[in-house]
């Protein structure tokens, strides 16, 4: 949840050292949650560029490049009856779908993209726009702990559009059935989906100081490196040599 509000001036006394009160703008993560959902019989085929490929696909998925569509955030929240703090019942809404870029390994380790072909209806998994695995997600979140004025600042960020949704995904693949033939693949997978809400804040922390600054871009000349490099043995081993490509 958001921090509060301080002047960030001034200095902090140490034993041995001051310390500066700075501010700088990073990235904070105010909420986070964990989805799973289960299917069977879902299908994956080769993407156009995997065509004709003729080899054995192993028992694991790789989702990478996932990315939130439409994602939508909103007040939720309930009026309790009235207590004796006259508080009421503080949630967020948060849907979109969580589309990830679905890979597979053969064999030989070689990376493999799939193409979601069909999926089982009555779950929250769906095919994206460019064949992507989707996973479909509205949620309430409930912040019980959260001040009014806590939340409050926190639906700043909200009103203001300043918050951005990420998602990271794994799945899982049911390693006894599954099936690749044809170009298809057909089994069943879990998937879970991380969702994360963030925001760009500006926190103020202690620093030391500024970093010496170091002549590290320094360019350096290719050819005159390149005349320090050894001359490669360009003979093969010889039946005196003991071992050579062992240690």
């Amino acid at each position: 949840m958001p921090l509060p509000q301080v002047e960030c001036s001034g200095t902090i006394n140490l034993d041995s050292s001051v310390l500066f009160k700075e501010c700088v703008k990073v990235k904070k993560v105010f909420d986070e949650f964990v989805l799973r959902e289960c299917v069977e019989g879902i299908e994956f085929e080769l993407d156009e560029k995997y065509q004709g490929y003729k080899g054995c696909i192993e028992p694991t998925l790789i989702l990478k490049d996932c990315k939130i569509i439409n994602p939508q955030i909103k007040d939720a929240s309930k009026k309790k009856g009235v207590n004796i703090l006259g508080s009421s019942e503080n949630r967020l809404r948060f849907s979109g779908k969580c589309c990830c870029k679905v890979f597979a390994k053969d064999t030989k380790g070689n990376i493999i993209g799939l193409k979601v072909k069909s999926i089982p209806s009555g779950n929250a998994l769906s095919i994206g726009p460019d064949g992507e695995l989707c996973f479909n997600f509205n949620v309430r979140r409930l912040y019980p702990s959260a001040s009014q004025e806590t939340f409050e600042r926190l639906l700043h960020f909200v009103d203001k559009g300043v918050f951005e949704l990420q998602c990271l995904g794994e799945a899982i693949i049911d390693e006894e059935n599954n099936e690749f033939t044809d170009s298809t693949l057909l089994t069943s997978i879990g998937i879970f989906v991380a969702i994360k809400l963030d925001a760009e804040v500006q926190l103020c922390i202690p620093v030391f100081g500024y970093c010496e600054i170091t002549d590290e871009c320094t360019t350096e000349d290719f050819c005159d490196n390149f005349d320090l490099l050894d001359i490669p043995n360009f003979n093969p081993p010889q039946i005196d040599d003991i071992d050579p490509y062992c240690d």
